[in-house]
């Protein structure tokens, strides 16, 4: 029988094959790093984020943060004049896009009404305070948190949150979010002030706000989204 023989030199090729062989294959290779999961950049997460009614959202609730006064009377009318201000401006961008006759007498109106209510609070700070109105009065407030600061931050969520397929129904959704603000402000205000303008802007200011509301609503549920 033959008995196979193998030679110091063919044992050391043999085994220098084997190496080759291992390295070159799949599980000699390290493995791979995982693929980082995709995430959205943040440019296009602030471009969906933008609309029409951006801008005047931004100032307004910049400018209802920083107004206070030296009691809740002084400050709610400081914090008004912006938040109407706020829903002015809205109003006159939808106005500039928007061809639907109920939203343009309803854009219209609110125009009116806020620049009305604008020059009343106007006037009441410059003959009960005597300081320049919608101003930040220096030092007021007392410290610790407003009472009305609950109010301002869920009427921002909610009108940020709001939106719509066009701009009539993000006007009308936004519009829901922002005079429900004033009606829970106005609110705060009756239960912390005695003064007796105050107390009748803050009324007139929910009754108006409250029918508004009820009109804005009822728009969106004659026009269904798509």
């Amino acid at each position: 029988m033959f008995t196979p023989t193998f030679t110091r030199s063919s044992l050391l090729l043999a085994g220098c094959s084997a190496l080759i062989l291992g390295a070159c294959s799949p599980a000699a290779e390290p493995p791979a790093a995982p693929d980082a999961q995709p995430s959205a950049a943040p440019s296009e997460t602030m471009a969906m984020a933008q609309t029409p009614f951006s801008a005047a959202e931004t100032k307004m609730h910049e400018a209802m943060m920083a107004a206070t006064g030296a009691d809740a009377g002084e400050t709610w009318a400081r914090k008004m004049i912006p938040h109407h201000q706020g829903a002015l401006d809205m109003s006159q961008s939808v106005l500039r896009d928007t061809q639907d006759a109920h939203i343009r007498r309803m854009a219209q109106k609110t125009v009116e009404m806020q620049t009305s209510d604008i020059a009343e609070l106007r006037r009441w700070l410059e003959t009960r305070v005597g300081a320049a109105a919608g101003v930040a009065a220096p030092g007021g407030g007392g410290g610790g948190e407003s009472p009305f600061a609950p109010a301002e931050a869920k009427m921002k969520d909610a009108m940020m949150a709001a939106t719509g397929t066009n701009t009539d129904r993000m006007w009308t959704s936004k519009m829901i979010a922002h005079h429900q603000g004033a009606l829970d402000m106005s609110q705060v205000v009756l239960r912390e002030s005695q003064d007796a303008d105050i107390r009748r802007m803050a009324q007139k200011t929910i009754d108006m706000q409250t029918a508004d509301i009820g009109e804005l609503r009822a728009w969106l549920q004659s026009h269904p989204a798509g």
